[in-house]
């Protein structure tokens, strides 16, 4: 099985920036399948999804892939999941992160990126019921996690 990933992984790799996407990872889905996962620098567009998941199906039942039968999916991580590439931040300018550093934990809005450094209005409790903000520049490489805080009207 782990042939088979790294395989897919290799192909994934190599077709996903010509659909303006990246590779982030793969897991197992409940159902036995693999769960390939992609993203993109801008919001994720169905339509693109397809597309290459059509794509890649396509170079798999042409290309030698072995003898067992498996199934896979082609999908991007669910908005509660940490991000885990840089260039997933892009998009999420202006939005609210949970951040673990080594040293912190804060929550904080997203300001921008700035080649790898990563721009945040961190919030503190204060005194009584207020919030203290204090700017964080962090390297993307001290972050520990890194999780949208998801909000709902």
């Amino acid at each position: 099985m782990q042939e088979l990933i790294s395989q897919l992984r290799q192909l994934i790799e190599q077709e996903a920036s010509a659909f303006g996407l990246f590779y982030i990872g793969h897991e197992m889905t409940e159902e036995g399948a693999i769960a390939l996962l992609v993203d993109s620098e801008e919001v994720l567009n169905m339509k693109v999804l397809i597309d290459f998941t059509r794509h890649i199906s396509t170079l798999i039942d042409e290309g030698n892939f072995g003898e067992e039968p498996f199934t896979f999916e082609i999908s991007s991580p669910g908005a509660d999941q940490p991000l885990t590439d840089l260039r997933q931040f892009n998009k999420h300018v202006g939005r609210d992160f949970q951040i673990q550093t080594a040293e912190e934990s804060f929550q904080g809005e997203l300001l921008r990126r700035e080649g790898d450094t990563l721009h945040f209005l961190a919030q503190f409790p204060d005194k009584g019921r207020k919030v203290r903000t204090e700017p964080r520049l962090l390297p993307y490489s001290t972050i520990l996690n890194a999780t949208i805080v998801l909000k709902f009207k």
